[in-house]
């Protein structure tokens, strides 16, 4: 199964896209939630606050399908 994660900023330097600027394309064995994907490619889940799929906010137990764009989105800080 293939999932696509996007991430922008700083989170998106450690995601480390390879389909284009903001993107990465994970291979996955049989069904997981997006934390343990973010563990598979070594990026701590600390890092994404919460996701977006289809439009619709979810957390990190959600488990993803075939094809699935998962935007990742990181802590909100200010000072």
């Amino acid at each position: 199964m293939v999932v696509f994660l996007k991430a922008g900023g700083q989170l998106r330097e450690k995601l480390k896209p390879d389909v284009d600027h903001y993107t990465r394309k994970v291979k996955i064995d049989g069904e997981k939630t997006v934390a343990e994907i973010l563990k598979d490619i070594s990026l701590d889940p600390a890092y994404v606050a919460l996701i977006h799929v289809d439009g619709k906010v979810k957390d990190l137990s959600y488990k993803p399908s075939d094809g699935q764009t998962i935007t990742l989105q990181p802590p909100v800080s200010g000072g």
